[in-house]
């Protein structure tokens, strides 16, 4: 399922030249057993005298709008597996940052991330699938 309330810009330069092709990309849930309807989130971590490492979990549509609305997704610098619309990217499926342009206004989303409430701590299930991504809350 994609999720149509976040829209992202996206410009595939061919590496040999010729056309640029721009697609516009949205979240996607997994359809995989213990992901199954969750959407993915990407994390670049780099440890001292190691190599760039992309750690990423999934998460469910009610998470991912209370990771919005607390800022988390921001501050750890998080990105969103993304998918065209009609489901076709020559590459793997790239990650993209989560802008509030990018969300529709009014739309489900939106709603979700206004009625989240910031003051409450997040809950068991998001801090366990934070760890997964060495972020604590």
């Amino acid at each position: 399922m994609l999720l149509t309330d976040i829209a992202v810009e996206h410009t595939i330069a061919p590496p040999k030249g010729g056309l640029s092709v721009n697609l516009v990309l949205h979240p996607f849930t997994n359809t995989q057993r213990d992901s199954l309807g969750k959407f993915e989130i990407v994390r670049s971590v780099r440890e001292p005298g190691a190599k760039e490492v992309k750690l990423s979990t999934f998460v469910s549509f009610p998470q991912l709008a209370e990771l919005y609305a607390k800022g988390v997704l921001d501050a750890y610098g998080f990105s969103v597996r993304m998918c065209a619309a009609a489901g076709k990217h020559p590459k793997t499926t790239p990650t993209k940052k989560l802008l509030p342009a990018h969300i529709k206004p009014g739309a489900a989303f939106d709603l979700a991330v206004q009625a989240v409430d910031v003051s409450q701590p997040a809950t068991r299930e998001l801090r366990t699938a934070l760890l997964r991504t060495g972020v604590k809350l």
